[in-house]
């Protein structure tokens, strides 16, 4: 309480004391003090009130914040791992097609891998929901498909595959392209094949 509050209680109290002793013009004296003062300490207790409830909404909102950052963090690391298999997949169905699709230049120089229609169906469907590029989902259909124009010129297969393993680090974030050999970009045969499995 300021000094000219205090003078302002006397004051009043002084003037409204006709026909009281001093005694109660004491006492009501200290009444006013003291009213006054608590009338003060009563408002910036509520303001100290508003300020806990207001920092209690700011904490519970920060709170939501983070949980809802959380929930997108584990969202995005969902949809990468359906990615990540995706394209894995992709590249395993691709080698099993390239198998029974390429020429080899004497007998027994690919070994046939097989893959279900029903596996490619399922991993094309996981590359269109969570592949970002749409690139890479035309060009793996352009290489289990062919090209879509019948006028197209195909390019070699093995090109177009190193062309879709590039779309692929783009997609994953593995970093910038690569340029790879287009005469060793596939794996027909090993000379160290197991001959029973």
């Amino acid at each position: 309480m300021k000094e000219e509050e205090i003078y302002a209680v006397v004051e009043a109290a002084v003037k409204n004391s006709a026909g009281m002793d001093a005694w109660q013009i004491f006492m009501l004296i200290v009444a006013s003090a003291l009213a006054a003062f608590f009338g003060a300490y009563l408002k910036e207790k509520a303001k100290g009130a508003a300020t806990k409830e207001d920092i209690e909404e700011i904490t519970q909102k920060i709170e939501g914040v983070k949980r809802e950052v959380e929930k997108n963090k584990e969202i995005d690391s969902i949809k990468y791992n359906l990615k990540y298999e995706a394209c894995l997949e992709s590249l395993n169905l691709i080698d099993a097609h390239f198998s029974h699709l390429l020429t080899p230049s004497k007998e027994g120089d690919i070994i046939k891998q097989y893959a279900s229609t029903k596996d490619a169906r399922k991993c094309h469907s996981k590359l269109i929901l969570s592949c970002e590029n749409t690139e890479l989902i035309e060009k793996f259909d352009e290489i289990m498909f062919g090209p879509k124009n019948t006028e197209t010129t195909s390019r070699a297969p093995t090109d177009l595959l190193n062309d879709y393993r590039n779309l692929i680090r783009k997609e994953l974030e593995f970093g910038g392209e690569l340029s790879l050999d287009r005469d060793r970009a596939w794996f027909g045969k090993l000379n160290c094949e197991n001959k029973n499995g």
